[in-house]
Order: C-alpha cells, then sequence, then structure tokens
C-alpha cells in the first residue's frame, strides 16, 4: 500500500482501538454515585457494580474472542470476510453497547450494556494483533506492540479521566456518550481506508517467496487447535495471564473508590491518583516493548527475564499502596510516587508477552492464540473482581486486594521458564515456514 495510506491506516488504526478500550473503566471513578442511585448499600456496590458486571463483561468478551480468533485465522475466507470487516464489525458493537450504557435507566439494563461492550474489546483483541503480525517484523514488533499498548492504555486513561472529572459535575451517563460517538467515527473511517497486509509477508522465511510472488494460504482447521497447546511457549503465556490480570482487574475495578472512600480523599484526588498510575502503566509499557525489543535483537532469552523481574518487583510498591496510611490531610504525593512505580514496573510485561506469542505461531494460528490468550485474560480480570469482590465482602478490603496482588509472585514464575524456551520455538518456527515456502507448490 502507498506510505501515506499505510501511515493514515496506522493512525485510524490505534486511534479506533484507543476508543474501544476508553470504555473499559468508565464505572469506576462514580461506583459510589452509581449505587446511590440505584439504591444499593456498600456492600452491594463492591458486589453488583464491582463483581457482577466485571464479570459477565470479561465472560461474553472471552466467548466471543474465541469465535473471531477461529474466523481470523481462516485464510480462505479473507476475500468474503477480510479482518478489516470483521474488526469494524466487533468495535461496532461495543461501541454501541457503550452508548446505550449512557441511556440506561435501571441496574438490569446497566448490568446487559456493560456485558455487550466487552464482546467489543475481546472480539478485537486477537484481530489486532493478527494484523500487527503481518505488519511488522520479528525485529519491530515489540517496538510495534507498545505503540499499540500506549493507545489502548491512553484509552483507557483518558476514559477513567473523563469519568472523574464529568461523572461528579454532569452525572455518571455523559463519559459514557463521549466516548462512543467519537468511536463510531474512527471505525467508519478505519474501514474507509484501511487495507490488509498479506499474510505473512514480514516473515524472514517467507519474505523473499512473497516478493516472489508467493502466495501464503495456510488457514486454521479445527484439527489444529491442540496444536496450540504443544507449543510451551503458549502454554505458559496462558498459564501466566490467568494469575497476571488478577491485580489489574483489581486495580482498575476498585481502587478509585477505595481511595474516595475507605482513605478519605475526593472523588478528582482519588482519580488523579488512578490516572497518574496509568499514565505510569502508559509509560512502563510503552518502555517494556522499546527495552524488550533491544534485548530480544541480542538475545531472545532475555524478553521473558526482563518480563519475570519486573513483574514481580511490582507487588511491592503494589502492597505499600494498599496500606498506605490514612490521616487527616494527608497529601496525595505519597501515593502517586508508590502508584507510579508499580505502573511502570508491572505494565513492561504487556507488550513483550504478546510479541512472544506471535514469534512463535504461524501467521494461520495466531488469532486463535491470541483469542486463547485473551480468554485467560477475561477470566482472570474478570473471575479475580468477582471473586476478591466477594473476599471483600466477608474478609475486608485490605486483606483481598493483598491475596490478589500476590497474584503476580505465580505470573513471575511462568515468565522464568519462558527464557529456556523461547529461543528454540521461536527457530522451530522459522524453519517450519522455510521448508512450506519451499516445498512444492
Amino acid at each position: 500500500m502507498p506510505s501515506a495510506r499505510s501511515r493514515v491506516t496506522l493512525i485510524l488504526f490505534v486511534t479506533l482501538i484507543g476508543l474501544l478500550y476508553a470504555d473499559q473503566n468508565l464505572l469506576a471513578p462514580n461506583l459510589s454515585a452509581i449505587g446511590a442511585e440505584f439504591g444499593f448499600s456498600r456492600a452491594e456496590i463492591d458486589q453488583r457494580l464491582g463483581a457482577d458486571v466485571n464479570l459477565m463483561f470479561w465472560m461474553l468478551g472471552g466467548v466471543v474472542t474465541l469465535l473471531v480468533g477461529y474466523l481470523t485465522d481462516r485464510a480462505d475466507l479473507s476475500q468474503k470476510l477480510p479482518r478489516k470487516h470483521l474488526l469494524f464489525a466487533v468495535a461496532f458493537m461495543g461501541q454501541a453497547a457503550c452508548l446505550a450504557s449512557g441511556l440506561v435507566k435501571t441496574y438490569e439494563q446497566l448490568y446487559w450494556a456493560r456485558a455487550l461492550t466487552g464482546l467489543g474489546i475481546g472480539g478485537s483483541f486477537p484481530l489486532m494483533y493478527s494484523l500487527i503480525g503481518d505488519y511488522y517484523p520479528k525485529e519491530q514488533r515489540a517496538s510495534a506492540n507498545a505503540v499499540l499498548g500506549l493507545a489502548s492504555g491512553l484509552g483507557i486513561a483518558v476514559g477513567q479521566l473523563l469519568a472523574g472529572m464529568l461523572g461528579p459535575s454532569m452525572g455518571w451517563r455523559v463519559p459514557f456518550l463521549c466516548i462512543a460517538i467519537p468511536g463510531m467515527l474512527a471505525n467508519l473511517l478505519f474501514l474507509a481506508v484501511a487495507r490488509e497486509p498479506a499474510r505473512g509477508a514480514t516473515e524472514e522465511a517467507l519474505r523473499a517467496h512473497i516478493e516472489a510472488g508467493f502466495v501464503y494460504e495456510e488457514r486454521i482447521r479445527l484439527s489444529d487447535l491442540p496444536q496450540l497447546l504443544r507449543v510451551r511457549t503458549n502454554l505458559l503465556i496462558l498459564l501466566q495471564a490467568l494469575p497476571g490480570t488478577v491485580p489489574w482487574g483489581v486495580f482498575f475495578v476498585y481502587l478509585n473508590d477505595y481511595y474516595a472512600h475507605d482513605k478519605g480523599f475526593s472523588v478528582p484526588d482519588a482519580t488523579l491518583l488512578v490516572m497518574t498510575i496509568g499514565a505510569a502503566a502508559l509509560l512502563g509499557g510503552f518502555l517494556g516493548g522499546l527495552v524488550g525489543q533491544k534485548l530480544h535483537n541480542r538475545s531472545s532469552k532475555l524478553m521473558p527475564l526482563l518480563c519475570a523481574i519486573t513483574t514481580v518487583a511490582a507487588t511491592i510498591p503494589m502492597a505499600v499502596l494498599i496500606n498506605y496510611p490514612v490521616r487527616p490531610g494527608t497529601p496525595l504525593f505519597g501515593p502517586l510516587a508508590v502508584g507510579s512505580c508499580m505502573g511502570l514496573l508491572a505494565a513492561m510485561t504487556g507488550p513483550n508477552v504478546y510479541t512472544m506469542l506471535i514469534n512463535v505461531n504461524p501467521p494461520e494460528r495466531r488469532g486463535a492464540a491470541f483469542s486463547l490468550l485473551n480468554l485467560f485474560n477475561d477470566l482472570g480480570r474478570g473471575l479475580g473482581a468477582w471473586v476478591v469482590g466477594g473476599m471483600a465482602a466477608t474478609l475486608g478490603r485490605v486483606p483481598a486486594f493483598h491475596i490478589a496482588n500476590l497474584m503476580w509472585l505465580l505470573c513471575g514464575a511462568a515468565l522464568v521458564a519462558l527464557i529456556f524456551i523461547l529461543p528454540r520455538e521461536e527457530r522451530a518456527l522459522q524453519a517450519r515456514l522455510a521448508k512450506l515456502a519451499d516445498g512444492p507448490r
């Protein structure tokens, strides 16, 4: 595609993803106000708005991501169902549900609007990284994933800031409308402008063959799905995803209300804290992708090593943030500094994990691989927030939050194992692709 069109396509791509993800935490800054409108007690706010809504949000997203991941890898359907059309469809469903969230009148309507919003985020996930895998070679993928992570993280941060600043003065429904309408416009523009990259065009073993006219027509079959779990990098990434997303789920669902209600800060100050941590996480994800790419280009085993160290280290500032003392007139500087450190460290893993998953899976299995990863991510976020919400109702918030924080230690253990496995499986994939391209046509 022409270079100018390529740049515009990528700008629209990251804008679309950023606005789609901006919806993710629009409830969090205003949980108490929403609960008061619906007549909920404090325990009901944690359970019904924090736990139940998020469980269904992530569960529906996890289910639809499996179907979308399979369709993403069906190269034989690409003429009838290009990936950009599939992305438009799932994103539009999420954006329409976001719009509906700002128009609801009852808790039941809100519950199902939020659940349907999860379809957009869940369905877009495998498509995003399937496209990234064909836009960029492995020497640039972590950097590209860092930019994509920056877009999605910035979207989450802007959405939460918007909800925290507009919600108290204009009502908690207004932020949903402010995000949904621009998101729909970006989605339409992406559909009109974008062209798809050729499958496999950036693979080292296929690049010269594709330039000479070879067409990579491999597609996923149902019989291929068990093969995904025979790749040990895939298995370890899935195993680390489940515990690794639990603290993030708790953080985004409860921390804003925890600092406003339990710690005594105002809603705008608590929102500022969460936003600052989110900004640090944006920087951490971006730097993590750039540093991870540099390390990977030197030796691929250094990428999972970086992820393991930063993930385990993040548990320390998170524990301090949970236990930060409550004093009358306590300044916000201390929580801001500690939380920023946590966000910076914990977010470094994300873009590198996505890069590792791309690098060990052939083009026709990447959608399925990322759909499985998204399912595990959604289980961690949804079940994590639901289980921790239940524990908070019985044990109290502080013990429940500390249990969630310990999940990052399990995540770190799986990342350590990848140090020894990733390099071998990356080489195996390139050998498989080279054999396929050199075979009979």
